[in-house]
């Protein structure tokens, strides 16, 4: 991994925010999310994960503390993370120090259509199984998929509804959709498609969505920011 200015400059203001108030957390009493902070900052990513820690005095201790456990292990060497920035910040009331390290993909369309491949491939695995035929890639579903993910992000909601009051089939007709038959399945915060088919699988009203006879098209939206970090849209045409 390299170091990012955007990515150094979105650390250190997460690191000075939670130093500020004394507590980690991803989303600081100002309200923004390490995630608002990293689009803020300029770097639209693919995939993003953090590691938030205080009391390392040293970068060294920093890095032991991050390989100590098999879920920061993985995150440092995670090889789908290209680029990193790194901050420290003390906190001169209480001597306490905090960290803000984070490592990510940038987003690139061959990246986000990788992801959309990805998404599509385990939903059709899924109505195979259940003896049902593939769903095939619909370009203005994809279209109004990609919208909605990226406006949860701009508008900071998380809903079917948007807060003009558009619904999935508004969205549809508004990419140029003639398709009688739409149904919408989003999630937030999954890190990989592997993730968010499986919670969709779990998920019964979702699930029934990915397993309905009537569906024939799909498309798939990806957007990084807001609170939760990750926002997937799959959209459904029949």
């Amino acid at each position: 991994m390299s170091l990012d200015a955007r990515l150094v400059a979105a650390a250190r203001e997460h690191a000075a925010a939670m130093a500020s108030a004394g507590r980690l957390g991803v989303e600081t009493r100002d309200g923004v999310s390490v995630y608002q902070r990293v689009i803020g900052a300029g770097y639209a990513y693919l995939t993003i994960g953090e590691h938030l820690v205080s009391g390392p005095r040293t970068a060294a201790e920093f890095v032991a503390y991050c390989l100590r456990g098999d879920a920061p292990r993985r995150g440092v060497r995670d090889p789908a993370f290209r680029h990193a920035g790194v901050a420290r910040v003390h906190e001169g009331r209480s001597g306490g120090t905090y960290w803000t390290a984070l490592w990510a993909a940038p987003l690139t369309p061959a990246g986000l259509e990788r992801t959309a491949a990805a998404v599509i491939d385990l939903t059709n695995q899924a109505r195979a199984r259940a003896g049902l035929p593939p769903l095939a890639t619909d370009p203005r579903l994809t279209a109004a998929a990609q919208a909605h993910s990226a406006d949860m992000v701009a508008r900071a909601f998380y809903a079917h509804t948007a807060p003009d009051g558009s619904r999935p089939w508004d969205r549809a007709a508004a990419a140029g959709s003639t398709r009688r038959a739409i149904g919408e399945n989003i999630a937030c915060g999954q890190r990989s498609p592997a993730d968010v088919v499986e919670g969709w699988l779990n998920s019964p009203g979702h699930r029934a969505n990915i397993l309905k006879p009537d569906f024939t098209h799909i498309g798939i939206g990806f957007a990084g920011g807001g609170r939760a970090g990750t926002y997937w849209t799959q959209m459904f045409g029949g």
